[in-house]
């Protein structure tokens, strides 16, 4: 999880990602972004492509594509890494989803259901 240092979820734990270059696939998105913002290198066969969210209002309209990827043993370090957009962190899956978690963004646990 990304404890995001900037807006639009600065102060929220959310998931890591990004805009898609000009060019770019979604999933050579998802794979550059995750490698940019954790320092982690994941391959095509650890991704899992979990479908497209879009939102509209009277503003504004968007969308993005969802990728989940799960790392067995593979990348460890402490609590707590610094990166540049933020802080990372392991958190589980029950802490994520917690009734009394105000401190995640308010999609994520969505996301991950």
């Amino acid at each position: 999880m990304l404890n995001r240092e900037y807006d639009p979820v600065k102060g929220l734990w959310n998931g890591v990602g990004g805009k898609i270059e000009p060019g770019e696939t979604p999933l050579a998105s998802a794979i550059r972004e995750i490698k940019e913002e954790t320092d982690i290198d994941v391959k095509q066969n650890q991704i899992q492509f979990k479908g497209i969210v879009k939102w509209e209002d009277s503003f504004y309209s968007g969308g993005m594509y969802i990728y989940v990827v799960e790392l067995q043993n593979e990348v460890t370090y402490g609590t707590l890494k610094k990166v540049s957009e933020g802080i990372l962190d392991w958190k589980s899956v029950s802490w994520i989803l917690s009734d009394y978690n105000y401190g995640v963004g308010e999609m994520l646990p969505k996301f991950i259901t």
